[in-house]
């Protein structure tokens, strides 16, 4: 069942990963939860946060480590992505070692 929702590009829920926000995407596929209203979601990339996650994949890439990363990434005031750091210092913390 996991795979055949990945495969139809469908999301299980939760909260989106980081660079990503939930869609609408139709009524649900199961009849009985369609009929109670139940929509599907599927992940589409938040253009607002696209940039940061571009940046962090190519300074991973170019060889920098994870503290490395937050450090930058706090160093440009980058904000927070759980609104339970929102005010906190924005990488520090989940990414240094």
């Amino acid at each position: 069942m996991r795979m055949q929702t990945i495969e139809q590009g469908r999301y299980l829920g939760g909260r989106p990963p980081y660079g990503y926000r939930l869609v609408d995407a139709g009524p649900h596929p199961n009849r009985a939860l369609a009929r109670r209203g139940v929509r599907q979601q599927r992940l589409m990339p938040n253009l607002a946060t696209a940039p940061v996650v571009q940046l962090i994949f190519s300074l991973r890439l170019a060889g920098h480590s994870t503290a490395s990363i937050a450090r930058h990434l706090n160093e440009k005031s980058v904000p927070s992505p759980s609104p339970t750091h929102a005010g906190s210092s924005t990488a520090a913390g989940r990414c240094a070692p």
